[in-house]
């Protein structure tokens, strides 16, 4: 039985406060708001329209305007679309120049040198996706084959179907495949009822309502993530 990990991209191989930090001072800095405020909020309309801009309910350009609007409403602030436009234009900027951290780099190069599985589901179109992916060099430890991006599958987290895919087409044994996301819903119950194990990378302190639903194991940073994933290679 081989172990395995996967991994979900944005905010959890890198963290995506990173980008949004720089569109959020060019237009917010003098607000009282907290970039991990309007973040949180932005993540929030950003997962509540996810599934409407990929089945073409909803425009990517409209979810994009519809997540930055929605988030500085809840602060009692009006933002006009040339203003959003113009925040999501600097946050596509921002994104070209993402980096993994020393922390990620480290993991990522001795997960590759290990006889276990690396892969990666992500949420998201295919180039938007890509790119970042490119950008980071993923691809120096995850293979190619071994990346999976709902926009190139019809498919999204937290929807079984894709954890199905990924689990055949890579020969997993579930029972020794962890998954680990930073999202409750879609990364962890997604793969959960997948009958995947699951590590949540909470890095925003989430608290969930489904207090039932646990993931086998709670992390809120980069070290301690390494620390969980060191523990499980050594303990087999």
């Amino acid at each position: 039985m081989t172990l395995a990990f996967i991994f979900d991209l944005d905010d959890t191989l890198y963290n995506q406060l990173q980008a949004f930090q720089y569109a959020y001072y060019r237009h917010f800095e003098d607000s009282d708001i907290g970039v991990e405020s309007l973040y949180r909020h932005f993540r929030q309309y950003s997962d509540e329209v996810f599934e409407k801009a990929q089945d073409g309910r909803m425009s990517i350009s409209e979810m994009h305007l519809y997540r930055i609007t929605n988030a500085v409403r809840d602060f009692d602030i009006n933002l006009p679309e040339s203003k959003a436009r113009s925040f999501q234009e600097d946050y596509e900027y921002a994104q070209q120049n993402i980096r993994l951290s020393e922390t990620m780099t480290t993991l990522l190069s001795k997960l590759a040198k290990a006889p276990i599985v690396l892969g990666m589901i992500t949420n998201g179109e295919s180039d938007r996706q890509r790119a970042k992916i490119e950008t980071l060099g993923v691809t120096q430890w995850i293979p190619e084959n071994h990346i999976f991006i709902s926009g190139e599958h019809g498919v999204s987290k937290p929807n079984r179907v894709i954890f199905d895919q990924v689990a055949k087409q890579l020969q997993l044994d579930i029972e020794e495949t962890y998954y680990i996301g930073d999202n409750f819903e879609n990364d962890v119950l997604g793969a959960a009822n997948a009958g995947w194990k699951t590590i949540w990378f909470n890095r925003r302190n989430h608290i969930v309502a489904a207090q039932n639903e646990q993931a086998n194991i709670n992390i809120q940073d980069e070290d301690a993530l390494a620390t969980a994933i060191n523990h499980i290679i050594a303990s087999r």
